[in-house]
């Protein structure tokens, strides 16, 4: 096929479904990879093709920016709109921070790992820290009641070796209210 039969075809006809009719034994089947080399390699214009599949668009094609890469993307205008612009950015963006919905300003760990360092008061463990709430009662949320341990520390608060870590545990939270609340 010429160059001049292709670029005819291609302006009598309204999308490249219409050319792959129109030129089937020569593409072999349903090739659209096949097509567009030919487009390309002839370098014939297709700027019409895209005027009649816009009409049939449900909805409108936006532009935005990633808030995480900021890479721009396109997305449709309609009620589930994509916000970023991968499962990638989307993870870092709604799974981590006051963007996820089910955080929780007032959450215990939340607010113990805002005013204390995440490690154990006793011997410094930082991978794996529990929340101890002094008083016992586990709706007190105050920074001043909750003392960060590991795992086996907090054991030892609620079995009977307590005496072991309740002086240090004691000690930490006395020095704690002195720095935040001065008398």
């Amino acid at each position: 096929m010429t160059q001049e039969e292709l670029s005819e075809i291609v302006s009598n006809s309204k999308s490249k479904a219409d050319v792959c009719k129109v030129i089937w034994g020569y593409i072999n089947g349903r090739n659209n990879r096949k097509l567009n080399e030919l487009l390309d390699k002839y370098a014939i214009d297709t700027s019409h093709f895209d005027g009649g599949a816009s009409k049939h668009r449900r909805y409108e094609i936006l532009k935005k920016i990633c808030p995480i890469c900021l890479s721009e993307f396109e997305t449709l205008k309609n009620k589930k709109e994509k916000q970023t612009c991968s499962h990638g950015c989307s993870n870092s963006f709604f799974r981590s921070g006051a963007d996820n919905p089910n955080w929780k300003e007032s959450a215990y760990r939340t607010t113990c790992f805002k005013y204390h360092k995440k490690e154990c008061i006793i011997c410094g463990e930082f991978r794996i820290v529990d929340v101890h709430h002094l008083d016992g009662n586990k709706s007190n949320n105050k920074p001043e009641n909750l003392i960060p341990l590991c795992r086996t520390h907090h054991q030892y608060w609620h079995s009977r070796y307590r005496n072991l870590i309740k002086g240090r545990v004691l000690e930490y939270a006395q020095k704690f209210k002195e720095k935040f609340y001065p008398r």
